[in-house]
């Protein structure tokens, strides 16, 4: 496909975003349309966009008016062009068909059910979580007194309580003798490790300890008004961050991702921006910006190329 064009993003970036307002404003101007709508129109199921179709109804509408009005998180006090705006779209697009309710990274599949697909590697799709750099093994979950005084009793913490079972700090779940399945009835002491709290949420899978950690002390300096980061600032107040880690459930987890106008959501990705190399800057030659976008984003090859020639489209319809 042709190369996205320096003439491109500067005919795009005649304007600049502070609030969502201004995002309307522009798709109005320039598509004519509300952004959802207008894709669904023009690209969805085409060219390299076959197979993706976005969620538009008016619940995802008011989802994404929230998110765009958290620009000065996402940015970390900047405002955003017309070119950040749709390479970000891109993104949620290929993620989540942005959808701008976040979820939690699903798990099961065939050979490994339930929590064994965090747990274990499964070769050519993803690492076992509960060795994954930057978490703790369930075993030193299991052995840690922030973590015992929050959860230790869930089942089935009084048999794991302090425990000394090597299985724990490896990479093969013990199937035969716990529960695999994510039910807190039979396994909520275990579903409170690393491995399960710490898997991918919200658009683009914020992973481990370690990513969870920034939103941690972001929380403990938030000085806005949202009122579930507010509740979450006063219960962390003047504890340790791995402290907090330990302590603070699933359920603190997909609250804070879920039920915070999307601001967490939104200092995630500024947060994997500032430690992947500022991809979202769009500097230099934006063809090998997109391209290193995607990379950043993934992993992989195959997904950047995918994720470039996506906004190679999607760059000559909003210019059309």
């Amino acid at each position: 496909m042709p190369a996205i064009t320096a003439a491109q993003i500067a005919a795009l970036n005649t304007v600049t975003f502070t609030f969502a307002e201004d995002v309307d404003a522009w798709s109005q101007a320039r598509l004519k349309n509300h952004y959802l709508a207008w894709f669904n129109q023009k690209l969805a199921n085409k060219g390299a966009w076959t197979g993706v179709t976005l969620v538009d109804t008016p619940a995802n509408r008011v989802g994404f008016h929230a998110f765009w009005n958290n620009i000065g998180t996402l940015t970390g006090g900047a405002t955003a062009t017309p070119f950040q705006f749709l390479a970000l779209m891109a993104i949620f697009a290929n993620e989540c068909r942005a959808n701008f309710q976040p979820q939690a990274e699903k798990m099961g599949r065939p050979g490994f059910p339930g929590m064994t697909y965090l747990y274990e590697a499964i070769t050519g799709l993803k690492v076992s979580y509960n060795t994954l750099p930057g978490n703790k093994t369930a075993q030193q979950c299991f052995r840690n007194a922030a973590f015992n005084n929050a959860h230790g009793a869930k089942v089935p913490g009084a048999r794991l309580r302090n425990t000394t079972d090597a299985r724990w700090a490896g990479p093969v779940y013990p199937r035969a003798d716990f529960p695999v399945a994510p039910d807190a009835a039979t396994a909520g002491y275990i579903m409170e490790a690393d491995f399960m709290k710490f898997r991918g949420r919200g658009f683009i899978q914020t992973t481990s300890r370690a990513n969870y950690a920034k939103l941690i002390q972001f929380i403990q300096a938030y000085t806005g008004d949202n009122n579930v980061i507010d509740f979450y600032q006063a219960q962390w107040a003047g504890l340790s961050v791995d402290d907090v880690a330990f302590a603070s459930s699933n359920e603190d987890w997909d609250r804070l991702f879920q039920e915070t106008d999307l601001i967490i959501a939104s200092e995630a990705i500024h947060q994997h921006n500032i430690a992947s190399g500022n991809y979202l800057a769009l500097t230099g030659d934006p063809d090998k910006a997109v391209f290193n976008m995607g990379k950043r984003i993934s992993g992989g090859t195959k997904y950047a190329e995918t994720y470039r020639n996506r906004m190679e489209q999607l760059i000559v319809q909003a210019l059309a």
